[in-house]
Formats: structure tokens, sequence, C-alpha cells
């Protein structure tokens, strides 16, 4: 395997040509005994233009049929940038995500620390540089500084180069403490050990009387965290405006570091009943993250390997969480979380559900809240009207 050459590597060369090229060599999936085999996805050489200025931008960098290079916005304030499908994005350590397209044409140049940061159920914000989605039904391989995502046809949609250096990142702070966000409430088995499957029903509940900021939210989820990793698996339904929601594999890095991939988002409407599913397939050695809106028939859904299979140390837990969230009136209405349920290997495992709350936020919120475990493990009504 020839051994590849870095962007660090092409910046030297363009000091004597305006158009310099790096040539990254394939990773082989075969080396590692695995189904799909990286390798026949031959890259392009990456020809970096210096002339090409470096912007900021509001939206998350995420490919699509249709490109636009501009804002693409879904609703108030929610927006994303199409990249065209088989881009390549690469995180220098110079602080700048440069996009090519699959033959290596260098299209855009994006300040990491000067775009918006956007808020993510992980508990954290992450620029939009770091925030991508994707197709439903996407498969997405994590292979050292590489993210590769590939549709169900085994196309390659998005490629993902980390030059960061890993020192840099930091460690998991997905979601205590109070920095204007927390989980509000939420029952939780801090020891569901193995854990392969979790299954939980709801329906959307009456939208907060005056959320309003970009950066106020309301996230709702039934999730698995495996401790020992940087990642949560997590379907979610998110108000910000309006209810909507996606499958989300969050990377709990800090702002900067670790790509978040999600896949579409679908409109939800109060009453809509949902499905959260999160499960490992044995057989692929890949999580599968499902959110289904039985109401309207659409659904969000991605396949990845993020995590290395069910881990003995994990957190089960149906959530609320808020973001900048000030009082009573940014609360939504109750909500049940119906049906759950818990598999290892297949089998149906013992789960013990504790009621927790957050430590951290206004007084008057955590007064509102109330986990009202009904049928442990399987019936949860998180309440917000408890004062």
């Amino acid at each position: 395997m020839k051994k590849m050459k870095s962007l660090a590597m092409c910046s030297l060369l363009i000091t004597m040509l305006l158009m310099g090229a790096v040539c990254v060599s394939p990773v082989s999936a075969e080396e590692n005994g695995e189904s799909v085999d990286l390798s026949t996805y031959t890259l392009p050489c990456l020809k970096e233009n210096e002339s090409i200025e470096t912007i900021t931008i509001s939206g998350t960098l995420s490919p699509q049929s249709e490109v636009n290079l501009q804002s693409e916005t879904k609703n108030r304030d929610d927006e994303k940038y199409g990249i065209p499908f088989g881009s390549v994005i690469v995180h220098s350590n110079d602080g700048i995500t440069r996009v090519f397209d699959n033959n290596g044409i260098h299209l855009l140049s994006v300040s990491d620390d000067r775009s918006k940061s956007v808020p993510t159920p992980a508990g954290i914000e992450k620029s939009c540089t770091r925030v991508h989605e994707v197709p439903n039904d996407s498969r997405v391989y994590h292979r050292g500084d590489r993210i590769y995502v590939l549709s169900p046809e085994d196309e390659l949609i998005l490629l993902i180069i980390d030059e960061c250096s890993s020192a840099n990142q930091g460690t998991d702070n997905a979601v205590r403490g109070w920095v204007g966000n927390d989980w509000l409430e939420c029952a939780q088995d801090k020891s569901a050990e193995y854990i392969s499957e979790y299954t939980a029903y709801w329906d959307v509940p009456t939208a907060p009387p005056s959320l309003d900021g970009y950066n106020e939210r309301i996230y709702l989820f039934n999730g698995i965290e495996p401790v020992d990793t940087k990642f949560l698996l997590q379907p979610v339904i998110e108000y910000n405006y309006r209810w909507q929601g996606a499958a989300w594999a969050c990377d709990t890095t800090d702002l900067q570091n670790g790509d978040t991939i999600i896949g579409p988002y679908i409109n939800t409407n109060t009453g809509d009943q949902i499905k959260g599913r999160i499960y490992w397939s044995e057989s692929s050695r890949m999580w599968s993250i499902v959110l289904q809106d039985y109401t309207s028939g659409e659904y969000s859904s991605i396949t990845t390997d993020c995590v290395n299979g069910p881990q003995r140390r994990n957190t089960a837990a149906c959530v609320l969480e808020g973001w900048n969230v000030d009082d009573i009136n940014d609360l939504p209405g109750n909500i049940l979380f119906h049906d759950m349920s818990y598999k290892a290997s297949g089998q149906q495992m013992s789960i013990d559900l504790e009621a927790s709350y957050s430590r951290f936020a206004p007084r008057e919120i955590i007064n509102s809240c109330y986990v009202d475990i009904q049928q442990n493990p399987s019936r949860v009504r998180l309440r917000t009207d408890y004062c």
C-alpha cells in the first residue's frame, strides 16, 4: 500500500506551484476481513487551488444530488450547504476545511472556528464543518483518520479525511454539566452491559410555548451511550421553531474535532407516532439507527461502525434534553415513552431504569420535571407540568 501524502506536504508544493496535487491512496478493507472492500474506491488527486478564498458558512456540509454551494434554508434558521455526491472533505491542521469533488477539483475552503457552531443532541456544539446530513440508509465506515459514507448501492457518497492532530482533540464531555444545555430529565440504566438493541415508542408532544432562538432547542430521544467510546447513538426528534427528527451518530469530542453523521431530517407534528430503534447486526458488524414517523410514513436511517460492537459499559436512557431553556415556557408537553424493549445478543435483557434530573439547569425548570416510571423498564412518562 502506498503511503498517503498529506495536504500538509501539498502545501509545500503549492509554494512553488499555483496548483498542487496530492494523491491519497485507498485503505484496504480486505486486510481486516470486512465484507466491503474500501480499496475499490480509488481516490483522485486532490488539487488545491490557493486562489479560492476561505469563507465562513452557517450550515452543515451535506452531499446531495443538486449542488448548492450557497446555503439552503430548510426552515428559518436551519441551513445546509449542498456539496456533490462523491465529495472529499479534508479537515486540515491549519483550521481550514477544504471540499473537493470526485475528480479532485477544489470547490470550497471554509474556516472551522469562524463558521457557525450548531447544537447537537450529544450535548456539545460542533462547527458546522463537522456535521454532515447524508441520505437514508447510508453506511458509514470509520477507518483511522477517514470516514467513508456509502449508499445502499455501494456508491461513495462522501469521504472525510481528518488531518487534525489527535492531541488537540477533547475528551468525552457529551452530556453533563450546565453550559446552557443538559439532560433535563431522563430514565436511565447506567449499567446496560453489552446492550445490542433498544427500541422505544412515543408521540410528538405539544410544542414549547416560547422557544424561539436559533440555539434554543429541545431534543427527545432514546439512546445508547457506550461509556468507553466518544459516540452516542440516537434517534432524535427536536424542536426549533417546529418539530423535526433524524437519526444521529454523534461524535462527542470538542467543538472543532470529530465528525457527526446524521440521517435526513424529516418533518414531524404534535401527535405523530414515533419509533426510535438502535440495533447491532452481527453479520454486517454495524449499528443501525432508525427514526420512524408512523403517522406520516417518513423515516430517517443510517448504519455505522463508529462503535465496535456492543460494549461492556453503556447507559441506556430515554431523555428530554434542553438547550438554552430559561423557564417553563421553553418546555414541551409531557412525553410518554412506551413499549420500550432492550436486547443483548438477540435476547431480552434485564434493565432497571432510575430517574435522573439535571443538577445545573434553572430551578424553575427542574421543579416542573418529574420522571414517572410507570412500568419499569418499558413505560416512562417524562412530565414537564409537575409544579
